[in-house]
């Protein structure tokens, strides 16, 4: 699990990581505090909150998988990898989503580079990402991750060449993984268990 380096505001705890089915709340509630302007960004057009609500129940298929980053058990930041479903093509599709308050600290460039480490591991050679010719932040994304960019007036289409798995990056997704696990297991205990009995787990 990687900590960002421009990550966590004031407090700077937050941690980069994937997300599992069964924090899909915690990806529909970033999804749903997310403004117009943000939303009309990820979606391509304005989304009201009944199409988040859906949209967050069904994202975690056998197609999809979304990263994090996760700051105080909230997610603040998510990027979705989908066309898994698809081995055939060996392509994939990026789309990300920061709140506003965490935009500008490098949380979608730490988010990019975790979804190509897990594009190669599974057999994707080229990834997709899609935005709007407005957003000047995809657009930087993109040039750093030195995608060709295709599109005119409706859209702009980032192409990404990510290459093979190599061991590095198996055991790097590997690792982040199993820490990732590690973490909802903790959270769910803190959820279910009252804090003075966690602690005494803990110490003993």
């Amino acid at each position: 699990m990687a900590r960002s380096k421009f990550a966590g505001g004031k407090t700077g705890t937050g941690v980069l990581r994937r997300l599992w089915p069964a924090e899909r709340e915690l990806f529909k509630e970033h999804l749903l505090r997310l403004d117009a302007v943000t939303r009309r960004e990820r979606f391509g057009t304005a989304v009201n909150d009944a199409f988040l609500e859906n949209y967050a129940m069904t994202t975690f298929g056998v197609g999809g998988l979304v990263y994090a980053y996760v700051e105080d058990d909230v997610v603040r930041g998510a990027a979705e990898l989908r066309g898994l479903d698809d081995i055939v093509a060996q392509t994939g599709e990026a789309a990300f989503s920061v709140e506003a308050g965490w935009r500008r600290r490098g949380i979608g460039a730490d988010l990019l580079g975790r979804l190509i480490t897990a594009a190669r591991n599974r057999g994707i050679r080229t990834l997709y990402m899609t935005f709007l010719p407005g957003n000047t932040a995809m657009r930087r994304l993109a040039a750093k991750f030195e995608a060709d960019l295709v599109g005119g007036y409706a859209d702009v289409e980032g192409v990404i060449a990510t290459g093979g798995p190599t061991p590095f990056t198996i055991l790097d997704e590997a690792l982040d993984n199993a820490t990732g696990f590690a973490t909802l297991a903790l959270s769910i205990q803190r959820r279910f268990w009252p804090t003075t009995l966690l602690a005494r787990a803990l110490r003993a």
